[in-house]
């Protein structure tokens, strides 16, 4: 199953190779006047161990998220997908490591993509699209990603809880979005705390748990829960438990 249908492929592409004849190299040609690339990027990948993983990037553009996964680590693996070729071609003109690779194609049509640990994806659902309910391809991408990833999945989304939308942008409602993770795992972050008409939705795949205690193990590994254990036995030594 495609991504897009034949015309909505031909909107999208259209509109992206004109911005780029246009603009070139620049967060214009991607449709982000505001030049907030790096922070979305950021926000989508901060929560996973980057270290060693093999990363997919659906909507890549010009492959960015790679400025993003450097900052925290150099081994890594990444392929980078859009169906825009003038967009993949300058992506692989300005990342050349062997350790990244783009390629030019639907994400939902090809089926030897799998077997990623983190697959991620930034304005790829922004668009309104025609004679396609854009819920079901939001519930399409989603599903494959989670289905070929080994620790999880990010995207982000346009936020309906604005005064106004354009006529071309779509908006989810996020608590449509959280119902359609919720179908895949209960570890899950929604993050609408960065920009204010946009949201993020991590799922970890990572959502085992003891009954004891029910916490998440993939917690009870981090930085913070040993925080609050510290709490807890400072509070214990102090008789205040």
């Amino acid at each position: 199953m495609p991504m897009f249908s034949t015309e909505n492929k031909k909107i999208i592409s259209d509109r992206y190779t004109n911005r780029y004849l246009k603009y070139g190299y620049d967060p214009k040609t991607l449709g982000w006047d505001k030049g907030k690339q790096i922070s979305r990027y950021f926000t989508l990948l901060s929560g996973f161990n980057l270290e060693g993983k093999k990363i997919l990037d659906i909507g890549c553009g010009f492959g960015d998220g790679i400025k993003v996964i450097k900052h925290f680590t150099s081994n890594f693996e990444y392929l980078g997908i859009d169906i825009v070729d003038c967009l993949i071609d300058e992506a692989k003109s300005r990342y050349t490591d062997d350790n990244i690779k783009f390629i030019s194609g639907d994400f939902l049509a090809i089926d030897d993509i799998n077997d990623y640990d983190i697959v991620i994806g930034s304005g790829i659902f922004n668009f309104k699209l025609l004679e396609q309910d854009n819920y079901d391809f939001i519930s399409n991408v989603l599903n494959k990603s989670y289905s070929i990833c080994n620790d999880g999945i990010a995207f982000d989304f346009l936020s309906n809880k604005v005064s106004y939308e354009l006529e071309n942008t779509f908006h989810s409602d996020p608590s449509v979005i959280l119902s359609k993770y919720y179908e895949l795992t209960n570890n899950i972050e929604l993050i609408n705390s960065v920009m204010p008409f946009e949201f993020s939705v991590i799922a970890s795949k990572k959502d085992k748990f003891e009954r004891e205690d029910t916490l998440f193990e993939s917690y009870k590994q981090s930085k913070e829960f040993q925080i609050c254990l510290d709490i807890e036995k400072e509070s214990r030594r102090l008789g205040l438990s």
